[in-house]
């Protein structure tokens, strides 16, 4: 079969690397054969499905496809198929940002402002690198959309839509480099810089400086939705037993997703990386790790994840727009890299390659016995029932006990010998009052530790609940929103969303059941003046009352 990197005649094999690490052939070939077939013969048919591509030692080894690409005129999926990446992408707008570097143009620890004038002044630096490796406290821009009924999905996105309302915002989520929020509002930028910089369109960028020598000739940008592109797939997605339905991008935006492309081209990337022989500094700026502002590092490096995988060494990104799902992963120590692209929201492209890898590296020693699981039922579980907020994002977790077991949320809790304790690999530390009331517990996971505190179920009154009612405008999200109450309920309505009721959780603050909060301010009278919309990427939306 063909070598991937004969292109730029280099030997795959690092000086230093023992043969014995990577797996043999015949074994990845069989592993991935019967991973592939497992999930391809459970699909339904007729139904979209997935390309999978992988490589050992640089060479492609395997390469197959099921699935339709075009499900109304039963055009099958093949190994040469285009497909879009999701934000895997993520990874060539950081190495365009490297190569500028490279070429003396700019510096990644520059602060943004000094290419983008339009954002405002946050009061402390936020650069380049805060943006890759999503350590800016940007606003999401999906989320931020959405408020306006102009989401991706529900409006026609643009480039320059994007960076609007990217400069529009006002504040941030958090200090840039205290925290990790994953947000794609900094790669969208990251592209605007690379067009300031280099004076080029960013896909003519990348196509220049990467794609062309690493020679991905089947790889581009949907940077114009209606530009027919021969060969791709089009995405689909289904919700429970309902059927297939299209659901492409219909954006023009790209930087932090956009690319198209195949799983021979992926795995042509995966291989320069590895072999470290194209541009050898390029790859270790990719690789390094974020630093917190506290000096904690992470797992997210510049448009990649660096972990591992069942005792292996991984470096991975997954992708999703529309109907798309993508995932492509490397294991650096064992020369293999498996590349996997799927034109519908089932089945999952992780799960896929993980299976993919399980095969081909496994079997998997026992893992040690875990020494910090916990072992003993909490003493006394009846004092730390109630509700704890999230002091970082508002949300509320329930502590509750059930047949005696204390359990947060659905996880049961179990005690440490030193009094701590544990929920699967979380560390919880109870923080009492004078009396010996637990007030507040630090919860510590991958080094990252989130104070909660407790607060009081709030069941309002119906005759409290008009006071939340009326017109709201947040000028960061250019969006309207109203609250009204009906039958003694109370919903919240965004432009071109169906009505969607908010429960009560705790003073002033509601939910949707969904993750996202809803709490309002008060003045020192006790009126309601003020309204916040937060979630996951965006923690903070602000809104005032409209008159």
């Amino acid at each position: 079969m063909r070598k991937l990197l004969n292109f730029i005649g280099v030997t795959v094999v690092t000086a230093g690397l023992s043969l014995a690490q990577v797996p043999d052939k015949e074994k990845a070939v069989a592993g991935a054969e019967r991973a592939f077939d497992k999930v391809a013969k459970a699909v339904t048919m007729p139904a979209p499905g997935c390309a999978v591509g992988v490589s050992l030692n640089g060479e492609a080894v395997f390469e197959k496809a099921f699935g339709l690409a075009e499900m109304e005129h039963n055009v099958p999926n093949t190994p040469q198929t285009i497909f879009e990446s999701g934000s895997v992408a993520k990874q060539f707008t950081a190495s365009a940002l490297v190569l500028l570097q490279q070429d003396g143009k700019l510096n990644i620890d520059d602060p943004v402002k000094k290419y983008i004038s339009e954002l405002p002044d946050y009061g402390s630096p936020l650069t380049i690198r805060h943006m890759l490796n999503h350590t800016s406290g940007l606003r999401d821009w999906f989320a931020v959309r959405a408020l306006s009924g102009e989401g991706a999905g529900q409006h026609i996105v643009t480039q320059q839509m994007i960076f609007d309302t990217a400069v529009r915002q006002k504040g941030l989520d958090f200090k840039p480099g205290a925290e990790y929020s994953y947000s794609n509002s900094g790669y969208q930028l990251a592209a605007m810089i690379v067009e300031r910089v280099s004076k080029q369109k960013f896909a003519d960028f990348v196509a220049e400086r990467i794609l062309k020598p690493v020679g991905m000739k089947n790889t581009g940008y949907r940077d114009d939705f209606q530009r027919i592109t021969p060969g791709r797939a089009q995405a689909y997605s289904k919700s429970g037993d309902g059927p297939w339905r299209l659901n492409m991008p219909m954006m023009t935006a790209h930087g932090g997703g956009g690319m198209l492309t195949t799983v021979s081209d992926w795995l042509k990337w995966n291989a320069v990386l590895d072999a470290k022989t194209w541009n050898a500094s390029l790859v270790d700026s990719l690789e390094t790790q974020g630093v917190l502002n506290s000096g904690q590092k992470i797992s997210y490096a510049l448009g990649l994840s660096v972990g591992s995988y069942k005792g292996s060494k991984q470096i991975a990104h997954s992708g999703a727009t529309a109907g798309y799902r993508t995932f492509l992963v490397r294991y650096p120590e064992k020369r293999l890299s498996i590349a996997v692209l799927c034109n519908g929201t089932a089945p999952d492209s992780t799960g896929l390659a993980n299976s993919i890898a399980d095969e081909i590296l496994g079997p998997f020693p026992a893992p040690p016995a875990a020494t910090n699981v916990g072992t003993l039922s909490v003493q006394q579980p009846e004092k730390y029932v109630g509700i704890w907020k999230n002091e970082r994002n508002r949300t509320a977790t329930r502590i509750s006990v059930a047949n005696g077991e204390l359990r947060f949320g659905s996880a049961p809790v179990r005690e440490m010998p030193d009094g701590s304790m544990m929920v699967g690999a979380t560390k919880i530390v109870f923080r009492n009052d004078s009396s010996g009331k637990p007030v507040s517990f630090d919860s510590t996971a991958n080094s990252d530790t989130i104070r909660f505190t407790a607060v009081s179920e709030w069941q309002p009154a119906a005759a409290d609940l008009p006071a939340f009612g009326g017109d709201w405008y947040s000028d960061d999200a250019e969006a309207k929103a109203k609250i009204f109450v009906e039958d003694q309920r109370v919903y919240l309505l965004l432009k071109n969303s169906p009505r969607m009721e908010i429960k009560p959780l705790y003073k002033d603050a509601f939910t949707d059941g969904s993750g996202q909060m809803i709490w309002f301010d008060r003045d020192s009278a006790g009126k309601v003046v003020g309204m916040h919309i937060g979630g996951g990427r965006m923690r903070d939306m602000p809104f005032v009352r409209l008159k």
